[in-house]
């Protein structure tokens, strides 16, 4: 891409942006043609893309919130390109989620946080919540990632270790201390004022403060230059004191910022923003609602050079928090660039080397999908306040995402709402039944194991769903802290989840199946499942037949051996029992300390069925040695390692409740069930892919073959996996 005609420094120059860096900067040469490669750009000016290391929130959201998309957007909008959220004072778990949030999204690059309490000063806690004030903690904030700046008071127990280990720049602020505490303080390390004047000391001729230390060792100094927070003569005193390279000008912007006079949350508090200015109810101002932009025009309005005033809000942060490829135009540098006007409107705005479309279909969609997940979720009987929200992007066939809402204890409480695929789940009401029936009887007996048991909420329908007009069926379940494992080396992890899946078999082994919906018909019920795939190779709608030839011999050679268990079910040797069917390892959730299994999940397919086919569908998964979509099958084998871990958990937490007859047909379970999903992939693929999600044409196929390479292997395994089930029993 190249800018041609530009206004940078005072000179014309053409600027070429290649792989979203600056590769050369030359004098302009007035003789291109605009075209997809080649912008016009007369008459504008080019400046580096802003750089905020101090802002709270913008657009509603506020870092607290955990959710970055409409802040980046908002941001990149008015031309900060890269940012530093800013925490509040708040509890650690509330801290450590904003870190853990999503933030590859559209818009400004977060380039790291910024944590603004809570090591600071009561007397000086600004819009600050005292009750979460403490202490600096060097090993609590190290276990916080990419925290770039800390602000902190260092009068407090504990402050120089802090500021000496900390790995992050240290900035002074909301503190009550003297001039010589700020000096050690800035001997030890400390190299910045947070929103200097504000929250500290005034400058006193007998008592210098933190300012006056500021001044002694050159150190930077914040400044949020909207003309509210700081007179233009202080403006104008800090600038002429600390010159371009150590005065940085912030926004402190908070959630209010693009919205309007109002009443808003703001670390836990109630802040009401009236003529723009932004007060606590004791009446502190809480930030500001000003854009970095607009700091920088007001801090020109006071008499600070454009270019100077530049300098403070994009090269300066950006060499204080070591971002040396941002906030500046020179080749090398990131190309994120603002084209303005001689009025000083942002035109274009650049990012990596592309210019953000400035209406953004894709940020409106958001806005959509926001506020219908905000209306269905409050449907719902949930509690507190709805902060945000984010897809899960896990599972084949349903539509997940985080809800979070906001409790009046400042606590964050998490729900998960679903738009069920009725396509594939034909039944959603009656599903919901029998999840009812089924978490209603584990309840108590998780419970009384001391672990998290799986809730479906109600409406003010007293349903536990809820349908939409366009007969889209939503439902909301507690969320549980915890990790689920797509798959795992790890023998113990395996183990734990054969005990979970286990466990939830005996705890169900008094409960009678009748009660349930069979709300799949036929769904293991491999002979129907062959028949309906022989009928795809008959009509062959899509002309696929031919390419696997293969593949259905194969599965015509091992049919009558793949329906066995049907049949076994159909005369009786087997029993009926309450059955996940859906038994991957990712059905689990582990807790995030030690990774014992917490709780099962995902009981849209519990029904009556086998116990085998659940122990099966476990192994097929769990002890592959490949993800079940690998395209080079030379890859895809049995571990018996991993099978027989699965297995004593599995047949460890079973054993008293299930047959003989059952035990003995486990590692026929596992060879039907893989031959089964693989007819069911070939099937789909052969009918035009409509039940199971795909990310490519051939995905079905692939996963197909997959499954019929572990097939042949079990069956070549067959002797050991029996013989490693009968010395568990043994066991036992």
């Amino acid at each position: 891409m190249l800018l041609y005609d530009v206004l940078f420094e005072g000179k014309f120059v053409d600027l070429t942006v290649e792989n979203g860096m600056i590769t050369s900067i030359v004098p302009a040469t007035h003789d291109h043609t605009p075209s997809d490669t080649c912008k016009d750009c007369s008459g504008l000016t080019v400046i580096p893309g802003l750089v905020d290391i101090h802002t709270h929130g913008c657009a509603g959201i506020d870092t607290m919130d955990a959710q970055f998309e409409e802040m980046c957007h908002f941001l990149a909008q008015n031309g900060t390109t890269s940012f530093l959220p800013t925490t509040m004072t708040m509890d650690y778990d509330s801290i450590l989620r904003v870190t853990q949030a999503k933030r590859d999204v559209p818009g400004a690059q977060i380039l790291g946080f910024h944590m603004e309490g809570p090591y600071i000063a009561k007397q000086y806690k600004g819009a600050q919540n005292e009750k979460y004030i403490k202490n600096p903690d060097l090993d609590e904030f190290k276990s916080l990632p990419d925290m770039k700046i800390v602000t902190l008071a260092p009068e407090l127990e504990g402050s120089l270790d802090f500021i000496r280990n900390c790995g992050a720049v240290v900035a002074l602020g909301h503190t009550a201390a003297d001039y010589n505490t700020c000096i050690a303080a800035m001997e030890a390390g400390a190299n910045c004022l947070t929103h200097t004047f504000n929250a500290m000391p005034p400058l006193h001729h007998r008592n210098p403060g933190p300012i006056g230390a500021a001044v002694e060792k050159n150190s930077y100094v914040q400044a949020i230059t909207d003309g509210l927070h700081l007179h233009p003569a202080v403006v104008k005193l800090l600038y002429q004191t600390f010159g371009p390279d150590r005065m940085v000008i912030i926004s402190d912007s908070m959630r209010a910022t693009g919205l309007g006079d109002g009443t808003y949350e703001f670390g836990g508090q109630e802040i009401t923003v009236k003529d723009s200015i932004a007060r606590t109810q004791d009446g502190a101002i809480a930030g500001s609602t000003s854009t970095l932009w607009t700091c920088v025009k007001q801090a020109v309005k006071f008499g600070i050079p454009f270019a100077d005033a530049v300098r403070m809000a994009t090269r300066t942060p950006a060499e204080m928090i070591h971002a040396d490829k941002k906030g500046r135009i020179e080749v090398g540098a990131d190309a994120d660039l603002l084209l303005i006007s001689p009025k000083l409107d942002i035109v274009e705005v650049m990012i990596a080397g592309k210019f953000i479309p400035m209406e953004n279909e894709e940020h409106h969609h958001f806005l959509e999908t926001k506020a219908k997940i905000q209306h269905i979720a409050s449907i719902f009987h949930s509690t507190g306040t709805f902060l945000s929200f984010e897809v899960i992007a896990q599972g084949n066939i349903n539509t997940t995402y985080r809800v979070d809402y906001r409790q009046e204890d400042d606590t964050v409480k998490s729900y998960i709402l679903q738009r069920v695929n009725t396509y594939v789940f034909k039944n959603p009401v009656q599903i919901m039944e029998n999840i009812r029936l089924v978490t209603n009887h584990l309840r108590n007996k998780v419970r009384r194991l001391g672990k998290p048991a799986l809730h479906y909420y109600s409406t003010s329908y007293n349903q536990n769903y809820y349908v939409e007009e366009d007969s889209a069926f939503w439902r909301m379940c507690s969320y549980i802290d915890s990790v689920a494992l797509d798959s795992s080396d790890s023998l113990d992890v395996l183990r734990g989840a054969g005990e979970a899946f286990g466990q939830f078999q005996t705890q169900l082994s008094d409960f009678n199946a009748a009660l349930l919906y069979t709300t799949i018909p036929d769904f293991h019920n491999t002979a129907k499942r062959l028949q309906t795939f022989f009928e795809a190779i008959e009509a062959d709608e899509y002309g696929r037949v031919a390419e696997v030839k293969d593949e259905i011999a194969f599965i015509s050679q091992h049919a009558e051996l793949a329906s066995q268990l049907s049949a076994m079910q159909e005369n009786g040797e087997v029993p009926l029992r309450v059955t996940h069917n859906d038994t991957k390892t990712n059905n689990v959730l582990f807790s995030r300390k030690d990774q014992k299994p917490l709780v099962i999940i995902d009981l849209d397919t519990v029904m009556p069925g086998l116990a085998m086919h659940d122990f099966g569908d476990a192994v097929r998964f769990a002890a592959s040695t490949a993800r079940e979509d690998e395209p080079d099958v030379s890859k895809v084998a049995l571990d018996l390692d991993k099978y027989c871990a699965f297995a004593e958990g599995f047949i460890g937490k079973t054993a008293d409740a299930l047959t003989e007859r059952e035990i003995e047909t486990m590692a026929l379970g596992a060879i039907t069930i893989t031959i089964e999903l693989a007819v069911r992939f070939l099937t789909d693929y052969l009918t035009g892919d409509k039940y199971f999600k795909i990310l490519y044409p051939e995905h079905n196929l692939v996963r197909a073959r997959c499954q019929l390479a572990l097939a042949k292997d079990m069956l070549a395994k067959r002797e050991k996996m029996e013989s490693i089930v009968r010395e568990i029993v043994a066991k036992v």
